[in-house]
């Protein structure tokens, strides 16, 4: 029964999602808006299939249905329920239906703000969504169905989940990615209606600011989530591998954020169409790409899936996206004519520039690097694979430029003025940050790209803090409040700029981390019998002995090793080996860490001889590391911060400040008449 109700809403689910393509061209070639309604309720009629058949693998899976062979290859009878819930998302067809779950669920969501559009627009955007979530609803009932039963009597117990996978990491990552992923659709669609109905105007930027906001936050959320668990879970100390399939979560990432500041010009000062248009449609098509990487066996990485029919479905639809893509963005040139022209290069705008074309440069050469097997197989026998030096020699000093510009950020203006200004307001900024390096440098840091990358974090913090102060010291003078409430007003007035700048210091709090973990990281073997001391840089560290334990599925034998500061504080830490029953042959490091502000101290069991005797544990001191998750919460926070509604009555109107600098408020002409005044106020609440 479970199996007829996944394939029947599969195949439904393709039926419907034609009949909304369908009934959208019908839309705007008949002018009937019955037939866009249509098309928007048969989008919803595809959600709920795609709900039906996940609540169907989900009911199979908590069942331990080893009639599946999905079932029977990623759970067993032992494994905990909340790890039958993440063995949805662990093998190729659930993660597929998962994905597709998450598309159609958010294309429902955004189904009343397209109401918000003209109907070309309105039923081209539809029509893409449904376009979209046809693919996966074919790719999946041709090539990934998760639905697929068993050959013969159904097993005793299944295979598990692979241990690597057993871990709460699982349970929060790929779900939260796949919301970054599905949710770049929306923005996509969008583009592509606006594009078909060639108009000039900017007001569908409106409708897809919050999506892409919210995109780039699940987005930044699965990748800092990601690296966490890599960290905690491989054992080998470190939380980037610029691996394949890392780096195809990272493209998509850079094109976005590029996106977000392209988004602020093109809205306020209607230039940067190009960069908009073309970044939105980059950002869309490199998650695509990134699933055929993974998914269609082309490359070699720990995450990657075994070769199937689903890479030649991605490779088709990925052909078909840009292809597409490219000749509606040729057609529609001239409908993303800039408004203004760019006036200088030290301004707002030119740092966007620079900062877009920076992370273009980084999109490009790791996409390169990535794919380069593929490249250098076409001319060697034997295919050449880029590794973790190529990256950290390239891609790491534009990302320090990167952060630089940013950190210039708050102390530019718009416009061709702000060349004047610079210096001025350099001046503070500059001068803390020189004072905060020389501290660091004094105190024995000699390495110059952790100097490099202290002085720039330094600048961006003291920016961001002589702007703020300088902007909230103005809107005192215009209305006499007190500090507490011309700040919250003022930070209540624009949520995007102050989001924007926390998000700015969270990025660069991660930098600091990145800095200190990869430059100034130690590790050590130790070979210790048990109640054997020793000294593992500022603790002394006690081997208490090796203990074998019995869980539900798995055998563990755990150290317990004290550590005592200097101070005289100790701290008990217990790292594992374990044995899974089904994964007997591949024992997985469960690692112990002791995390402060300084540093992260990483212990792990490599191995151990007569029961504990003599046992070999690995130690490794991470300095900075807890400032990596602290940025990332810190940036997440900011982008959340950016998609706030206005919260606070405003009863004064305070001056317009662009870095600390009031001028007057603008005013309407003398001539507006009520319709352009209600236009103009509409423009500036979106």
């Amino acid at each position: 029964m479970t199996s007829i109700i996944g394939d029947t809403s599969l195949c439904a689910a393709i039926l419907v999602a034609a009949g909304a393509v369908l009934l959208s061209v019908a839309g705007v070639r008949f002018d009937s808006p019955g037939y866009l309604r249509a098309a928007r309720w048969s989008i919803g009629i595809f959600a709920l299939l795609m709900t039906l058949a996940s609540a169907a693998l989900l009911t199979a899976l908590l069942r331990s249905d080893f009639r599946f062979e999905y079932v029977a290859g990623y759970t067993e009878r032992a494994l905990p329920v909340g790890y039958k819930f993440a063995a949805f998302w662990a093998g190729q067809e659930g993660s597929l239906l998962l994905w597709a779950w998450m598309l159609a669920v958010m294309a429902t969501i955004a189904l009343p703000g397209l109401r918000r559009l003209n109907p070309v627009e309105h039923a081209g955007a539809v029509a893409v969504l449904a376009l979209v979530c046809g693919f996966f609803a074919a790719l999946m009932l041709f090539a990934a169905n998760p639905f697929v039963m068993t050959d013969g009597p159904a097993v005793a117990d299944g295979r598990g989940l692979n241990p690597m996978l057993q871990d709460p990491g699982m349970i929060i990552h790929p779900p939260v990615l796949f919301l970054g992923y599905a949710g770049f659709t929306v923005p996509f669609a969008v583009l592509v209606g606006v594009l078909i109905a060639n108009r000039h105007a900017n007001h569908w930027i409106a409708v897809t600011r919050r999506w892409l906001l919210a995109s780039w936050l699940f987005l930044t959320a699965g990748i800092v989530i990601g690296c966490w668990w890599a960290y905690i879970e491989l054992g080998w100390g470190g939380y980037w591998a610029w691996d394949p399939v890392e780096n195809a979560s990272l493209l998509p990432w850079l094109t976005s954020t590029a996106l977000l500041h392209s988004m602020m010009v093109h809205q306020h000062r209607g230039m940067f169409k190009v960069w908009t248009a073309v970044l939105i449609a980059l950002s869309f098509i490199l998650c695509i790409f990134g699933s055929y990487l993974t998914r269609s066996g082309v490359i070699s990485s720990v995450h990657a899936f075994a070769p199937s029919l689903i890479g030649t479905f991605f490779l088709v639809f990925l052909v078909v996206l840009v292809a597409g893509t490219a000749g509606l963005l040729l057609w529609r040139r001239r409908a993303l004519a800039p408004e203004h022209q760019l006036e200088g290069l030290i301004s707002r705008e030119g740092a966007f520039l620079l900062g877009n074309v920076l992370l273009l440069l980084m999109m490009a050469t790791t996409l390169v690097g990535t794919i380069f097997p593929l490249i250098s197989g076409v001319f060697v026998d034997e295919a050449i694979t880029v590794g973790p030096p190529f990256y950290n020699r390239v891609v790491a000093p534009m990302g320090v430029l990167l952060v630089a510009v940013m950190a210039l950020g708050p102390v530019l203006a718009f416009g061709r003025s702000a060349a004047g200004k610079i210096a001025q307001s350099l001046r503070g900024p500059a001068t803390g940050a020189a004072i905060v390096t020389a501290i660091v440098a004094f105190s024995g840091t000699h390495s110059v790209w952790a100097l490099v990358c202290v002085a720039i974090t330094a600048l961006g913090t003291f920016a961001v803090i002589v702007d703020f102060t300088r902007t909230v010291s103005a809107r005192r003078r215009s209305t006499g409040e007190t500090w507490p409430t011309a700040s919250a007003r003022l930070i209540d007035r624009d949520h995007r700029r102050y989001g924007g700048r926390l998000a700015h210091l969270g990025l660069m709090m991660a930098v600091i981390g990145i800095a200190g973990s990869s430059l100034f990281s130690t590790d050590d073997l130790f070979r210790l019998k048990p109640g054997e001391t020793t000294r593992v840089g500022p603790y002394s560290m006690t081997f208490a002995g090796l203990e074998q334990l019995r869980m539900a599925n798995y055998t563990a034998f755990e150290a317990t090793v004290n550590l005592t500061d200097n101070r005289g504080r100790t701290v008990t830490l217990r790292p594992q080996c374990r044995f899974y029953d089904t994964w007997s042959e591949k024992p997985n490091t469960e690692v112990a860490i002791r995390s402060t502000l300084r540093h992260d101290l990483y212990v792990s069991v490599v191995g151990w001889e007569n029961l504990g005797a003599i046992t070999a544990i690995e130690v490794r001191i991470n300095p900075l590391v807890m400032w990596i998750w602290i940025g990332g919460f810190v940036a997440g926070l900011g982008g959340l911060f950016c998609m706030l509604p206005r919260l606070l009555p405003d009863h004064h109107r305070a001056p317009v400040v662009e870095s600390g600098r009031a001028s007057r408020p603008k005013t309407l002409p003398a001539a507006a008449t009520p319709v352009r005044t209600a236009r103009l106020r509409a423009e500036r609440s979106t």
